[in-house]
């Protein structure tokens, strides 16, 4: 099994103009994706970020560090969340992904996660 990353990218004004009403419809309509994957073993964890004007930007350039308080991308799409789940292949993620609902203006990125032995102390 290969583990991938699904990086939810979207509209964050447009988000945070929803009314709590229709911002709770949209995350609920996620639940029959997320409740499939977790049935069927496949759904390692998920989360929602907070917006990115809450983010702190740490930036090493020439040994020197600079940070800077967020927003800092000059795009309205952002970075809102991700799964992380188990696949035989994309293909079959891809199939899996069709229990998302086209919600709002996003936009879905996969990316497989490289499985390498490391030691974190």
């Amino acid at each position: 099994m290969n583990r991938y990353m699904i990086l939810i990218h979207g509209d964050g004004e447009a988000f945070a103009a929803l009314s709590p009403e229709d911002a709770q419809r949209m995350i609920e309509s996620l639940r029959p994706f997320e409740e499939t994957v977790a049935r069927e073993g496949i759904l390692l964890g998920t989360h929602r970020l907070a917006p990115a004007s809450t983010a702190t930007l740490v930036k090493i350039r020439g040994g020197e560090r600079s940070i800077t308080d967020g927003p800092f991308t000059e795009t309205k799409e952002q970075f809102g969340g991700y799964y992380l789940v188990e696949a035989q292949d994309e293909a079959q993620l891809l199939r899996w992904m069709e229990l998302i609902p086209a919600v709002m203006d996003s936009t879905l990125e996969i990316r497989r996660v490289i499985e390498e032995e490391r030691s974190v102390p």
